[in-house]
């Protein structure tokens, strides 16, 4: 008689914790307030400008490496730097310096994307 009430009990417990409501998620589609239909704020000009200095640092380096490398020596290669990507433009001579510009230029492309427009001749 104990046995089944005990089961009792466990089962009751188990339907009791089956028929809890699940936690609710956040609406999809929060309500708006007044304050959404205004624009973000426009970006300070300073931070456009450390941006475009970052970047221009960065294809400085990568076209200094580019051109200092004994591979790719008489090689014409050049790299143009944005936000989003690292462009490579230019063409080389075998397939060796090919690997060798995008081994070269892959340190610095770690947080963008490397587009490789360079042809071999």
């Amino acid at each position: 008689m104990a046995r089944i009430l005990l089961c009792l009990l466990l089962l009751s417990a188990l339907l009791g914790f089956a028929q809890q409501p699940q936690s609710q998620n956040p609406p999809a589609n929060p309500p708006s307030t007044s304050h959404d239909n205004n624009p973000p704020p426009a970006q300070d000009p300073s931070q456009n400008q450390e941006k475009a200095s970052a970047n221009q640092r960065i294809q400085s380096s990568i076209n200094d490496l580019l051109s200092s490398d004994p591979v790719l020596s008489g090689v014409d290669v050049e790299a143009s730097v944005n936000d989003e990507s690292i462009i490579l433009t230019g063409k080389v001579d075998s397939y060796a310096q090919h690997q060798r510009v995008l081994q070269l230029v892959s340190s610095y492309g770690q947080w963008r994307k490397i587009v490789d427009k360079v042809k071999m001749e």
